[in-house]
């Protein structure tokens, strides 16, 4: 078949049963008699257009739009696509499905089409006779169920099934009879409009071959009876996991139909039992239904089932928060005793949707589980936990397999849930369990035990941690100076690059750049005098930034500050610093510039970062003085100075006892 058709064949039945083409035997689903027309949507005109180009898939897109909206302004132009004997007979066949659509009736000369040379006309004259020809109509089908084309006969038979239900099983049974040859869409739509059991299980025999069940779907789609639903979850059930495509077939057939009879059956189907079934209900649920009267015996299904893709398939449905998986409670606890550990992370995740529970006392053996996902699930979960819930005071002791771990990311989670969750009363514990994180080389570790320990350190202590890490934490600091939106003044000498004189005062200006619109504006902002004098800050920060903007006068913007730390050695030593700020930098050890660096907008993050990592210089013995010219213009604003000796490990430079 021709790609494009392909495409339109896939395509048309999702947008609506007006028409549904298909190679084997055009059939629409003819729309209900003495439907008022509504008015036509908007590309009506392309759609003419396309219906006389000639090209006979665009024709059948625009005819299938005509029919689906009831577009009147396009029946002229169908029945001129009827009557060109120079087009192709199957897009003629459309043409005259459309054309009875539009006119809710037989068209003219109707006997024309029963009886043309061209069987696909004969078929579209058969299909027509599904919801139009009144009493007549049984007349022609005697006929055409006779005819001698195979698809003509099978169209006449779905056109009969349609009509007469269960009376026609009789014409429907031979011709779809197992061993016999027939057109798979024809054959499931005559089944399915009989309804019969012994029409519907041979339906369902049809539906379970993969080969078969794309047709089947399209002569099926607009046939809503709840007695197909179990079909179409039968057929997935023995679809094999990767046939996408039927799959997604299937699904979108099941979107289609009624909610109350899709939900009834999935519950027959759960009601049946086996695996295929309770995991074929599981996923349709969580796709498609969620219903919450699904979820009771969903659960109890499950509890006779050993499968484990089967309890994974179920427990996702049943934390889904329309399901209320809170009513599952007891099931999903359970279940962290299962011996794959996939089932025992997943049940941690569905307690995770169970609304008012503790979450840290059902999981506290999952802390000193042998597998790291469920251990890395369990951290995770209780990081959504209310704080409220942990421990006070013993929360190291809770956390103490985790925090202890072989496994980084399990140790990093640990700390996290340290941070999110600990008091002030977990400090001490915390400190000397974590301690020896601050002091190591790995720096995702040290970082969040620093941010575990900050979150939980009492006022005045964060300084220790920042100088375990290596970092300078005590500093004198001064500002602002004017700067401006070109960063002029991280080229201006202000006096304490000239000399350090912590008595010392000077005068200095400031702009309100926001008063004005912005950074942009500043330049019209008339700058203020102040005085400015040194103050001397520890760093409160546990991953060891300096905030100037927060310990000097405001504005932050368009500013421009110093700061003095001092580091004193009991002998002489190289060390290597890491030095980075926001927006940018120069620094000076015992008066030499040893760094500078300014930063540029990163275009994902839009901060504007400056570092220099791995620079080596010596320190002498005794005292040293770094000073830090820092300038921002606009954000944040800080700056970070860390010291390693050769193998990485962090100095503890603390500023010399007076």
């Amino acid at each position: 078949m021709h790609f494009r058709l392909k495409l339109i064949l896939l395509a048309l039945p999702l947008a609506g049963p007006a028409l549904s083409f298909a190679a084997d035997a055009p059939v629409p689903a003819a729309p209900a008699p003495a439907v008022a027309p509504v008015p036509a949507p908007t590309g009506v005109g392309r759609m003419l257009q396309q219906l006389e180009s000639g090209d006979w898939i665009l024709q059948a897109e625009a005819l299938h739009y005509f029919a689906k909206h009831r577009v009147m302004d396009g029946a002229r132009a169908t029945g001129a696509l009827l009557a060109n004997e120079k087009a192709g007979p199957w897009i003629r066949g459309r043409a005259l499905v459309t054309l009875s659509a539009l006119e809710n009736k037989v068209p003219a000369e109707f006997e024309k089409w029963l009886s043309h040379a061209k069987p696909e006309l004969r078929a579209a004259a058969a299909e027509v006779l599904e919801v139009q020809g009144g009493d007549q109509a049984a007349a022609w089908l005697q006929t055409l169920l006779k005819d001698a084309d195979e698809t003509v006969r099978y169209q006449a038979a779905a056109t009969h099934a349609r009509r007469s239900k269960e009376a026609a099983w009789a014409v429907v049974d031979p011709l779809t009879a197992e061993g016999t040859r027939s057109p798979a869409r024809l054959a499931a739509r005559a089944l399915a409009w009989t309804g019969t059991d012994a029409a519907l299980q041979r339906l369902g025999v049809l539906m379970a071959k993969p080969d078969q069940l794309s047709k089947c779907l399209q002569g099926i789609r607009d046939i809503l009876s709840p007695k197909i639903v179990p079909l179409i979850l039968a057929a997935r059930a023995v679809l094999p996991d990767g046939e996408e495509r039927l799959h997604g077939l299937i699904l979108t057939d099941l979107q289609l139909r009624d909610k109350k009879d899709l939900v009834a059956g999935l519950g027959k189907f759960i009601e049946a039992g086996g695996d295929q079934n309770i995991r074929t209900a599981a996923r349709v649920m969580t796709l498609l239904a969620p219903a919450p009267e699904l979820g009771e015996p969903l659960r109890n299904a499950l509890t006779k089932v050993m499968d484990t893709k089967t309890i994974e398939a179920g427990m996702i449905a049943l934390g889904i928060p329309a399901i209320e998986p809170a009513r599952h409670l007891e099931f999903f606890t359970k279940q962290l005793g299962h011996a794959d550990p996939a089932i025992r992370a997943l049940a941690i995740r569905c307690l995770a949707h169970c609304e008012g529970v503790n979450l840290f006392e059902i999981l506290h053996p999952k802390m000193a589980d042998e597998n790291v996902p469920v251990v890395t699930a369990a951290l995770g979960a209780l990081l959504r936990s209310p704080p409220a819930n942990a421990p006070r005071g013993t929360l190291v002791t809770y956390l103490q397999a985790p925090i202890g771990s072989a496994d980084n990311t399990v140790r990093a989670l640990a700390n996290e849930v340290l941070a999110h969750a600990g008091s002030s009363d977990d400090y001490q514990p915390a400190l000397a369990t974590l301690s020896g994180l601050l002091k190591g080389k790995d720096d995702n570790l040290r970082s969040s035990a620093a941010k575990a320990l900050g979150e939980l350190a009492p006022s005045g202590e964060i300084g220790d941690l920042v100088s375990m890490q290596g970092y300078l934490a005590k500093w004198t600091i001064i500002g602002t100076f004017l700067n401006d939106d070109k960063n002029s003044g991280f080229q201006e000498v202000f006096p304490p690059e000239k000399a350090i004189d912590f008595e010392a005062k000077y005068q200095a200006k400031f702009v309100w750049a926001g008063v004005q619109g912005g950074v942009e504006g500043a330049g019209d902002a008339k700058p203020i005098d102040r005085e400015v004098a040194w103050t001397k800050v520890s760093v409160d920060q546990a991953d060891g930034r300096l905030l100037m903007a927060a310990n000097l006068p405001p504005p932050g913007s368009l500013s421009v500050g110093y700061a003095v730390a001092d580091a004193a050695l009991e002998k002489e030593r190289e060390v290597t610093l890491t030095i980075d700020g926001d927006d940018g930098f120069r620094v000076w050890l015992n008066g030499a510039v040893i760094a500078e660096q300014m930063a540029t907008p990163d275009p994902k993050t839009k901060l504007t970062v400056a570092s220099v990592p791995g620079l080596k210089v010596k320190l002498k013995q005794g005292s040293n003085r770094f000073l830090v010219k820092s300038s921002n213009i606009t954000g944040p604003w800080w700056v970070r100075v860390r010291a390693t000796d050769a193998d990485g490990n962090p100095l503890d430079l603390r500023a010399p006892k007076q």
